[in-house]
């Protein structure tokens, strides 16, 4: 297995603590949470957790994502969610009981700041005002999904495609243009319900649009303000 756990001071992860909903506990609960931390890097895409197992560790994405897929007995499978670096995998499967009915895999290339589940339930129970904003950041996503859902069902294939790209770079907080979103095609794919062909079609007729830029393993939007207008536009059919 490709996981190294390589010790790293507590003011590293204490930095990358400071962007999260943690930054606003203060200095000696950051000092805390930071000692408990390890860093996991992957090498190799690795499967962290198996569907129907309990979430042991807690992760916050600095590295590479996570992907969260769904499978059928078949062995078919979808990818369902990127967890892009700032983001952490997952609050609601630290907190529920009932374990996630998805697994969870590492990108290569990743590095990740873990804790064991039950740690990070502990130490929350302890910073109880922590609450309203892990409530915030699990609302964000799920309005992330909800904009995705609703309005893909209104538009055509090329204007679903643009849109999922707009809501992958609010994910990743990007918000300087260009913006740089580091996925594959292939990942773009099976996120669009769409066969590579398909996708690639896509990408090509946004790219002729001037909306984006292809490269390898990544896409430039030329300006995200163009690309949300493009994606939500009433086009003439």
């Amino acid at each position: 297995m490709a996981l190294m756990t390589n010790p790293v001071s507590p003011e590293d992860i204490y930095a990358h603590l400071q962007t999260t909903a943690f930054g606003r506990l203060g200095d000696q609960a950051l000092g805390q949470l930071s000692q408990l931390a390890s860093v996991e890097r992957f090498q190799v895409p690795t499967l962290l957790s198996a569907a129907g197992e309990p979430l042991t560790r807690f992760r916050l994405v600095v590295e590479g994502h996570i992907e969260i897929v769904a499978r059928r007995a078949t062995g078919k499978e979808v990818v369902l969610s990127y967890v892009s670096p700032g983001s952490w995998a997952t609050w609601l499967a630290c907190f529920m009981d009932t374990p996630p009915d998805n697994d969870f895999y590492s990108s290569a290339g990743a590095c990740f700041i873990a804790w064991p589940t039950a740690e990070i339930r502990t130490f929350c129970a302890q910073n109880p005002k922590i609450y309203p904003f892990i409530i915030g950041e699990v609302g964000r996503r799920m309005r992330l999904l909800t904009e995705w859902t609703g309005q893909s069902l209104l538009v055509g294939p090329e204007q679903r495609m643009a849109k999922l790209l707009y809501l992958m770079a609010r994910e990743q907080k990007l918000q300087a243009n260009p913006a740089t979103l580091h996925v594959t095609q292939a990942r773009l794919a099976s996120l669009a319900r769409c066969s590579r062909q398909t996708a690639n079609a896509l990408l090509s007729a946004l790219e002729a649009r001037g909306l984006i830029s292809l490269a390898y393993g990544k896409f430039e939007i030329v300006d995200l303000a163009e690309l949300a207008v493009f994606a939500d536009a009433e086009l003439p059919e």
